[in-house]
């Protein structure tokens, strides 16, 4: 499997001008397609961790262009057999939580060095011990917005000095608000 998309033109865009996707544009530019093959298109969105401010972590935010993402979902259905039925009773309880797959690559900027600073800042999201807010447009669009790595690969690529191949293991998560009352 080889990815034949020229990482130069997706890089050069500025990671400061980048002001989100717009869903409402259905010519949006979120999505890069790599046309190699009739029925083999792998489609790269850009994936932003977005800053973390908490007061032992201060990170800025990654932006990772050649990124691939695959979603499963499990549902929490209770089964109940009867006697003298062939068929069990299935109540549905909830949908359970997405399971999330990341492939990506991280380039350096100048086609040349390998990539020391990006991959040590995502090192540093990787690790941290909260959940990651994400803006990608699979991800997004599936109201995915938090995500907590369960684990991570950082595999090397033969004959490249320049691009780092990274795969992501994540399960998504919601914001839980706790509202204390006085009067209970």
């Amino acid at each position: 499997m080889g990815f034949n998309i020229n990482l130069n033109n997706i890089l050069d865009t500025n990671q400061n001008e980048y002001t989100g996707i717009d869903f409402n544009n259905s010519d949006s530019k979120d999505f890069i397609i790599d046309n190699g093959g009739e029925f083999n298109l792998r489609v790269f969105a850009p994936l932003i961790f977005e800053p973390i401010n908490q007061k032992d972590l201060k990170l800025p935010s990654l932006r990772i262009d050649a990124v691939t993402v695959n979603l499963s979902r499990s549902r929490n259905i209770k089964k109940q057999n009867v006697e003298g039925r062939d068929s069990s009773i299935k109540e549905y309880i909830s949908n359970g939580d997405f399971s999330i797959s990341i492939e990506g690559l991280i380039a350096s900027d100048d086609g040349v060095e390998y990539p020391k600073e990006k991959l040590l800042l995502l090192k540093k999201f990787l690790n941290a011990p909260y959940s990651l807010r994400v803006t990608h447009a699979i991800l997004n669009r599936f109201g995915v917005y938090e995500i907590v790595v369960d684990s991570y690969s950082i595999p090397s690529i033969s004959s490249t000095r320049n691009i780092q191949k990274f795969s992501i293991s994540a399960t998504s998560d919601e914001i839980v608000e706790l509202i204390i009352r006085d009067n209970v």
